[in-house]
């Protein structure tokens, strides 16, 4: 909100949602507001006919002036001068991605068996062909929510108009390599407060759904499946594979797997271990080690400062896979924190998933190599 040269009005600025925000995009605005007798007048109002616009910064008292980002899911985000009339281009940025721009997108809404209506987003390649069934990495972050509603809540201020933007940890960059990327959403529902009991069930029964409708639709191999995450997605990829049979992989990231580590509560969590041991028991997956399927490739930032994921979590899940003669390898990474962020870490990780991946879930087959590892990044630089 700013106040007018002569200080009569204030200007207010917002963005407007339809209430079919899958179908209609936001549109932004800024009103000029009377003080006095709070009569509006627009000064501002974006296009959202298949584009995003919004001001960035006013360059004056009245708001004549200002520099608006516009941009599409095909255009890359650039600034304009808006100036009366003129409108004039300030940037020319490029987009260094844009076969995975490109990449074709299936936004999907499936139902469980309880009823509960959740959303999956699928990552195809530029070139998929239809009814081919690909190799799938399945990248994920569970939530917990108490009913439909308070799920359906954060939807409303989706935007369909938005450039897509990936980060140097961005699973969509598997498309490149043949897979589709499937990024569902888990909820995990109940009473507020007591939202894990379900956690498991609804964990199995969230894939479950998932897998089922990508194969009806033919959009996967179901039995070339991976999952995987970071942090709490990591903790989570480790339960699926522990609690499922769906996975011939996974990848899991600075994760906590044993929740008695962090006996006073955990993400939503607000009862401690004593209050409710057997959610923290059902909860870890380090308990169900024995019943792990599939190839677990896990790292681990060795200055994770991050508060229950202390790298002991990932140390002592691969001793006890590796006891049990599962597929496990550990990456411990020296000065990295709760996230990979060097150049080098990076690179090093992309090369070692790629080629988990491409081991045991593009083209599976009986191996002869060492079924556990353990290493720090130093011992391949």
């Amino acid at each position: 909100m700013q106040l007018s040269a002569d200080s009569q009005s204030v200007f207010f600025q917002g963005t407007a949602y339809d209430r079919n925000p899958s179908q209609i995009g936001p549109k932004t605005f800024i009103d000029r507001v009377a003080i006095k007798t709070g009569e509006k007048t627009r000064v501002y109002e974006s296009d959202n006919h298949d584009v995003y616009e919004r001001v960035t910064t006013v360059l004056d008292a009245d708001a004549r002036r200002f520099v608006v980002a516009r941009e599409s899911p095909t255009e890359v985000p650039q600034n304009f001068l808006l100036d009366g009339t003129r409108r004039i281009q300030l940037t020319r940025n490029q987009d260094f991605t844009p076969d995975i721009t490109k990449a074709r997108i299936e936004r999907l809404s499936v139902e469980r068996p309880d009823g509960f209506k959740f959303r999956v987003t699928v990552n195809l390649p530029q070139d998929y062909q239809a009814g081919t069934r690909l190799p799938a990495i399945f990248w994920f972050y569970p939530r917990e929510f108490q009913d439909q509603e308070s799920y359906d809540r954060p939807d409303r201020t989706f935007n369909k108009n938005a450039f897509p933007s990936f980060g140097s940890r961005s699973m969509e960059y598997f498309v490149r390599l043949g897979y589709a990327v499937v990024e569902p959403d888990s909820p995990i529902v109940g009473r507020d407060g007591q939202m894990n009991d379900n956690y498991v069930h609804d964990l199995r029964t969230n894939l479950s759904v998932v897998i089922d409708e990508l194969d009806r639709r033919a959009l996967v191999d179901r039995t070339r499946l991976a999952i995987g995450g970071h942090s709490y997605g990591a903790f989570s990829a480790v339960n699926a594979m522990v609690h499922t049979p769906f996975f011939k992989a996974g990848i899991a990231g600075d994760g906590a797997y044993n929740r008695t580590l962090t006996p006073i509560g955990f993400q939503s969590e607000r009862r401690d271990l004593w209050e409710a041991p057997q959610v923290y028991l059902n909860m870890s997956p380090f308990l169900y080690a024995n019943h792990l399927t599939g190839a677990l490739l896990m790292y681990h930032g060795l200055a994770d400062q991050n508060v229950g994921t202390d790298p002991t979590n990932s140390l002592r899940l691969y001793h006890a896979l590796n006891g049990l003669g599962k597929t496990t390898a550990l990456y411990l990474y020296p000065l990295e924190d709760h996230g990979p962020a060097s150049k080098e870490t990076l690179l090093d990780l992309w090369a070692r998933w790629a080629a988990w991946l491409d081991k045991y879930v593009k083209n599976p087959q009986s191996h002869d190599s060492p079924k556990t590892r353990i290493t720090t990044s130093s011992e391949n630089r």
